[in-house]
């Protein structure tokens, strides 16, 4: 945590430094000896604190403030005085410091600043990152098409990329949805021992299904705890395998936009399948799947094995059938070509996908045949499960309609009703033809634009009452979809009923 500490007398700020060290000695210490000092190091470092002596040269420390105060929002202003005087204390208020100490100042009550600086900056942090999913929920579910990336929020340009996360697994619906929670509570539950000040962190569900965590940094302290957050979780997914079930992940290069993060991700995505030749349960970039892609002999592999699972998974007897000879046709042709490393990869892919039998370099025959198996025992359990399979997308839509006022997500509604999100975002977007976010969004903006009819209710309330926590996301999509913001919109209903009143 960094803390600027402002007092013209260099005793004075050694004897705030020295007690601000004893309680905490992690802390960034940085001095300034006047208002224009105070107002540069605060423009530089962008502290969560501030210690303001009021009297001091070139300007004062509630000039200094002021000034300062927008070049850095989030900084905490504390005021150091030796006068106790009503006309600074009421200037100090005015100024929104969160405290008034008089000189000399006491351990204790800088102690309880301290705690009270640390929780108000965590809080802070997760605001920060939770407008930021929502960004990111808006920007990959195509929420809103039009970004204003600079808005005048005092922020620096800033950098952003992203870790996709991939699931293979051979687990029945059910099992698979019990299965990846560990993991995925690892997930969140590790994040915020990452927040930084210069980094804003989300972790959102893609409309395919897939989970991507997502970093935004400003400066290069950021960047490396983005990294060290991506390294973990490369650790992790090592450590998350099972014979059944793998996460897989692949990293976005640097990107300086929404749209350049948003055609990153979509590349991205298109070569994905790739992965199953490099090896599951590890962290790949573009320029490894990139590297798979310029041999077409490869490439052409791992996407018939693609079809071949999500065919299986479908339980699409012939067409899975069809798909593994042609698999198995291009595996013979091209034998010379795949190297024992690429095959194991393919084969550790497979067993973890649809629980073939590992391959072993002598017994190639008998892994196509356990491929061909796999296809018989399909076509036995879909005449044993035919016509027992629940409407899941019209109980999906029912909890919609019945929650969408709360903080509701994909992952939430896939876990109440034991599937992955991979699987409810796939079926409910063959049956609405819509993605669930968009769908929920449009519920969301058709329901405020009732609530908003009645001159009583405020746009703040509008947006709490369907889901929003920031009023500010809320505009941003009722502009989107509505065409006007909610203010406009209230007031054009009001106009209309008071020209129908005069008539």
């Amino acid at each position: 945590m960094n803390i600027v500490i402002s007092d013209d007398e260099e005793l004075a700020r050694e004897a705030m430094s020295s007690i601000l060290l004893e309680i905490c000695p992690d802390l960034q210490l940085f001095e300034a000896r006047n208002g224009q000092e105070l107002i540069d190091v605060v423009n530089r470092v962008k502290p969560e604190a501030a210690f303001v002596d009021i009297r001091m040269p070139v300007k004062s420390g509630l000039e200094a403030i002021q000034e300062a105060a927008p070049l850095s929002p989030n900084t905490q202003w504390i005021i150091l005085t030796g006068f106790a005087d009503f006309e600074y204390a009421k200037e100090a208020l005015r100024l929104k410091a969160i405290d008034y100490l008089l000189k000399p100042v006491d351990i204790q009550a800088v102690q309880a600043l301290i705690t009270k600086i640390r929780q108000t900056t965590l809080l802070q942090s997760i605001e920060n990152n939770k407008l930021f999913e929502s960004d990111m929920l808006s920007l990959f579910h195509g929420l809103i098409r039009s970004w204003d990336e600079r808005e005048s929020d005092n922020k620096p340009f800033s950098r952003m990329r992203c870790q996709i996360i991939y699931m293979d697994s051979c687990y029945p619906e059910a099992e698979k949805s019990v299965s990846i929670k560990p993991f995925f509570t690892a997930i969140s539950s590790t994040m915020p021992q990452y927040y930084h000040k210069d980094l804003e962190l989300a972790t959102i569900l893609l409309p395919s299904g897939e989970w991507a965590v997502v970093g935004k940094y400003t400066t290069l302290q950021g960047a490396e705890m983005l990294e060290k957050l991506f390294c973990f979780y490369s650790e992790l997914v090592k450590q998350a395998e099972e014979p059944g079930l793998a996460f897989t992940l692949v990293v976005s290069d640097e990107c300086d936009s929404y749209t350049s993060l948003l055609d990153e991700v979509t590349t991205l995505h298109k070569i994905a399948y790739l992965r199953c030749s490099l090896g599951i349960s590890r962290s790949w970039n573009k320029v490894d799947l990139f590297e798979v892609e310029s041999q077409p002999a490869i490439a052409e592999l791992c996407r018939t094995l693609i079809k071949a699972i999500d065919e299986y998974h479908k339980r699409h007897y012939v067409s899975y059938m069809n798909t593994i000879e042609q698999f198995i046709k291009i595996f013979d042709l091209q034998r010379d070509r795949i190297s024992i490393t690429t095959s194991l990869a393919i084969a550790r892919f497979l067993n973890c996908s649809i629980n073939a039998p590992m391959l072993t370099p002598t017994k190639e025959e008998d892994w196509f045949k356990s491929l061909r198996n796999l296809g018989e025992q399909l076509l036995d359990k879909k005449i044993k499960q035919a016509g027992t399979t629940p409407d899941l997308v019209t109980k999906t839509i029912i909890y919609i309609e019945n929650h969408y006022t709360g903080d509701l997500t994909l992952g939430q509604v896939a876990e109440e009703f034991n599937v992955t999100p991979n699987h409810l975002s796939s079926l409910f977007h063959k049956r609405t033809g819509t993605t669930f976010m968009q769908y929920i969004t449009k519920l969301r903006m058709l329901k405020a634009k009732e609530l908003l009819a009645d001159p009583s209710v405020q746009v703040q309330q509008a947006a709490e009452q369907v889901g929003y926590f920031s009023s500010r996301h809320f505009t941003k999509l009722f502009k989107e979809i509505v065409g006007c913001y909610p203010s406009e919109y209230k007031k054009n209903l009001q106009m209309k009923k008071e020209a129908e009143g005069t008539t």
